[in-house]
């Protein structure tokens, strides 16, 4: 291999080596804690990601604002409205699940407790089991989050999301009609996510990373069969028949990737379907 060596005349130099030093110190300084002025942007609200339970094998979040404001928010299956309504005063929630409890961890202008729920701190509520909440208020004392590779995939994929979820696989979650279906999926995964915007429309999009490869091929092809089984079942709304083979899956290697995208009345229409 060759290298390129530049030769400075040796008044340079020294001009270089003071300029050399000189910025080594300024670096020095600016590394002070009063000289930084460029901060973290997160995904995910820091202060209630601190209350995370370490025992979390699913985390997920809703931006309640952005949702409410959507034109498809009264569309939403009776299960995700409810749990949306049940949240009076909250502008967003992360939702903390280690496989038999659910922690809910709301951030709003809250003056007191919400009726069943602990103040973690203003403005930051905490609804869930009273062994839960214990457990999110002492995860909080510590100052660090107790899911932190949950948090990390989060943070990929929660900007500009109404709704984002990431989840170890194996979890068998407590879904009931064509939602079970994920439980199938994350038998074969090592990991999922899942992102939902309603701006204008839908747009959805699940990614899985199987077990091995052969489990990533089993993800996509049980995945195709089932978009064929849903849309023969929907012959007669031809709409709706059309934009469930609409979904593209894609699949490299152990990723799958499995995405929809939907006009206000085409989701609208779906959704209705998934609430059965």
């Amino acid at each position: 291999m060759r290298y390129l060596t530049i030769v400075a005349p040796s008044g340079a130099a020294r001009v270089s080596q003071r300029s050399g030093k000189l910025a080594t110190l300024v670096a020095l300084v600016c590394a002070m804690p009063g000289c930084r002025t460029s901060t973290v942007a997160h995904a995910v609200d820091p202060e209630a990601a601190s209350c995370i339970p370490a025992d979390t094998l699913v985390l997920a979040g809703v931006n309640l604002d952005r949702l409410r404001a959507a034109p498809l928010y009264s569309k939403l299956p009776a299960a995700a409205a409810a749990m949306a309504g049940a949240f009076t005063g909250a502008s967003s929630a992360l939702l903390a699940y280690n496989g038999r409890d659910l922690l809910a961890i709301a951030r709003g202008s809250f003056a007191k407790a919400p009726a069943g729920a602990t103040l973690a701190g203003p403005n930051l509520a905490l609804f869930g089991t009273s062994q839960l909440v214990a457990s999110a208020m002492a995860q909080r004392r510590t100052a660090t989050p107790g899911a932190p590779t949950l948090l990390a995939r989060a943070e990929s994929i929660a900007a500009g999301r109404q709704i984002w979820i990431v989840m170890q696989g194996g979890v068998a979650l407590p879904l009931s009609g064509n939602a079970s279906n994920l439980n199938q999926l994350l038998h074969h995964a090592e990991s999922a996510t899942v992102t939902a915007s309603f701006d204008s429309g839908l747009a959805l999009e699940v990614t899985a990373i199987g077990l091995t490869t052969d489990a990533a091929r089993n993800i996509e092809e049980t995945v195709r069969a089932d978009i064929t089984l849903a849309a023969a079942a929907e012959a007669r709304q031809a709409d709706l028949a059309k934009l469930l083979r609409s979904i593209q899956v894609d699949r490299e290697d152990r990723s799958v990737r499995i995405t929809l995208s939907a006009n206000q009345d085409a989701a609208a229409k779906l959704l209705a379907a998934l609430a059965h």
